[in-house]
């Protein structure tokens, strides 16, 4: 059971995060770009192995797959038991998170990751993390993300977007 306790929270300090644990990440998000391998036909990534850092203790319940108008806000939500891994496609997307576990370390603190065509990145984001997206102008989002947990809608917990609770600043992008 993963249930831990979660408080709202004006943001403490925000971070962009590109690949690897740098300062200022969340504990627990891990971001790992993609190897991608391009020769005369396209390209080749893999995406998950069993053995990578990124799915460690994950196991797979449930893979979905959401498309998104550019432009758009998608935000905040959380859940008490279940991990996401966000793979970003097509489009490009800053993901927001901020850490609302009052017993974790870096309790306060929000990270921005640009994912997406331009930028070839998995986003691990553990239980009593809030996220959300915003999806930059150009192409519209599609993004599959796996979950250790098939959908329970008591597990799933919403913010506005602009809660003053948290203070996260949006970078232009209007919401709809």
């Amino acid at each position: 059971m993963k249930s831990q306790r979660v408080e709202l929270t004006q943001i403490k300090e925000h971070v962009v995060v590109g690949g690897g644990v740098v300062p200022g990440s969340i504990e627990g998000v891990v971001v790992r770009e993609l190897n991608v391998i391009p020769d005369d036909r396209g390209h080749f990534a893999e995406v998950f192995r069993k053995d990578d850092p990124i799915a460690a203790g994950f196991e797979f319940q449930q893979t979905s797959l959401t498309r998104t108008r550019a432009g758009v806000i998608k935000a905040f939500h959380y859940h008490l038991e279940q991990d996401d891994i966000f793979l970003p496609l097509l489009g490009t997307v800053r993901v927001a998170l901020v850490d609302l576990r009052s017993d974790s370390a870096t309790f306060g603190v929000a990270n921005s990751v640009f994912a997406g065509e331009l930028y070839q990145r998995a986003i691990r984001i553990p239980a009593g993390v809030a996220h959300g997206y915003e999806v930059l102008p150009g192409d519209d989002l599609t993004m599959i993300y796996y979950t250790d947990r098939t959908y329970n809608p008591d597990d799933e917990f919403r913010l506005p977007f602009d809660d003053p609770r948290i203070g996260f600043k949006w970078w232009g992008i209007e919401n709809r």
